[in-house]
């Protein structure tokens, strides 16, 4: 019976998880906490920090999908860690979704590298010195479901191509937006809406054009995997 217990334990980590949620908020004595339950457990999203985060919290009023994999290791601010995890808020408003809860003893936020709040210090992002690039690049832009919102990493990827483009007098530059649909872990799929994929690779056209990259062309497809990385927008540069 142990061995079978502890067997069941295991399976549970690494289980992925898609599922449509009112997010929580956790107060704690440094940063808030944003959880999210599914089916009468809780789970850790991620705390607030600024612009320069990968995680970009989601907001009360508004359900947000999450889209994670169970990890091992103890409990976050009171919530089982999802990690890889990605999140997506629904647009729609939802005026249940708006629970806040009191900081308590022996629950506290991980560690930030930095508070909330304006970006007054940001985050030194450019330690790493990039490899060269040479020939053919495919440059991938991520996005939340249902969403043509340019993030700030995504914003970071649109200037490489750019910056490659340029320095490699490009051929051609061909801008692929994708569309996907997500199961859920009750069996739901969601579907992004029609023109998506067609509105984030006409966007990043834009901006491409605007920044002086010429031979740009457009085309959108719907992708059959899916998934966050499957919410995308490609694009190839070639010398």
């Amino acid at each position: 019976m142990r061995f079978c217990l502890l067997l069941a334990g295991v399976t549970a980590f690494a289980q992925q998880l898609n599922f449509v949620a009112c997010p929580v908020v956790r107060d704690t004595k440094t940063v808030p906490c944003f959880l999210a339950e599914y089916e009468g457990e809780l789970y850790y999203l991620g705390i607030q920090q600024d612009i320069t985060s990968d995680f970009h919290p989601p907001q009360l009023k508004h359900e947000v999908l999450v889209e994670g994999t169970v990890a091992a290791g103890p409990r976050v601010c009171g919530g089982i860690p999802l990690k890889p995890l990605s999140i997506s808020v629904i647009k729609e408003v939802n005026l249940a979704c708006n629970t806040l809860l009191p900081a308590e003893p022996g629950i506290e936020a991980p560690p930030a590298a930095r508070g909330a709040g304006p970006a007054t210090h940001p985050l030194d992002i450019s330690s790493a010195k990039p490899k060269e690039l040479t020939g053919p690049q495919e440059f991938t832009i991520l996005y939340s479901f249902n969403d043509d919102f340019l993030e700030y990493a995504g914003n970071r990827v649109v200037n490489e191509a750019i910056d490659y483009a340029k320095r490699t007098g490009a051929s051609s530059v061909k801008v692929t937006g994708y569309r996907e649909s997500t199961v859920l872990s009750n069996g739901t799929r969601l579907v992004e809406k029609d023109a998506i994929a067609e509105k984030r690779a006409e966007n990043i056209a834009a901006l491409l054009r605007g920044s002086g990259v010429s031979g740009v062309s457009i085309s959108s497809k719907d992708e059959p995997e899916s998934g966050p990385a499957a919410r995308r927008v490609a694009v190839v540069v070639t010398p």
